[in-house]
């Protein structure tokens, strides 16, 4: 009784295996790791794993870092997209694809693919978003550094690898991440640094308490 349980189960399991499981989608280009060029196009292609028939529905890409340039449910063969990698594009791209089969929703596991800079795009100075003076009004706030670089063709590109350093921690103090916090009323500079790049914000911390009112 306890052999005849076991193929049973067995059965079962090689059934359901041979269904349309969650990720019998597959991205087969482009492949996690490849490098694009701002400017460049990628060409996307999904398919159904070899086991399963070919009765696909329809596929949508989904893209990372803001770029939408795929059609809604691609539905003929073959399930494939090509789009350009705009201008000041977030250096990685996560790219799934979902979609629908005779028996069910099928989905692929997502691919990372990477975009670098044209060789002859070079920084040039970097840039605050919110300025180069910031005001705290109380001591423990914090306030986020937002810097970008400032590039030879006149786009704005997030950069890795700055350092934040405060003139004089007992005023403000800076991490690693760019996020600011008041420590004590005075004023203070943080110089931003990449590469021979340098930029200084001004900070002036005040501690500004509401008076209690009067009963």
């Amino acid at each position: 009784m306890v052999r005849r349980a076991t193929i049973t189960v067995a059965t079962i399991i090689v059934f359901v295996l041979g269904g349309h499981a969650a990720n019998a989608l597959e991205i087969v280009s482009s492949k996690s790791g490849e490098v694009f060029l701002e400017g460049q196009s990628v060409k996307i292609v999904a398919e159904l794993s070899p086991d399963d028939p070919d009765d696909i529905l329809y596929v949508n890409f989904e893209t990372t870092g803001g770029i939408d340039k795929c059609p809604d449910e691609i539905s003929s063969l073959p399930l494939e997209c090509t789009f350009v990698i705009p201008l000041g594009s977030p250096s990685r791209i996560e790219i799934s694809a979902t979609g629908a089969t005779v028996e069910g929703a099928v989905s692929s596991p997502s691919v990372t693919i990477f975009v670098g800079l044209p060789p002859t795009v070079t920084l040039q100075g970097l840039k605050s978003g919110l300025g180069n003076y910031y005001s705290f009004s109380m001591l423990g706030q914090n306030r986020q550094l937002y810097i970008s670089g400032l590039y030879s063709d006149g786009v704005d590109r997030d950069v890795e690898g700055t350092t934040y350093v405060s003139s004089d921690e007992r005023v403000v103090v800076v991490d690693t991440r760019g996020l600011a916090t008041a420590k004590a009323v005075g004023t203070a500079k943080i110089t931003v640094t990449n590469g021979p790049h340098k930029l200084v914000i001004d900070v002036e911390v005040e501690d500004i308490v509401k008076p209690r009112k009067k009963r």
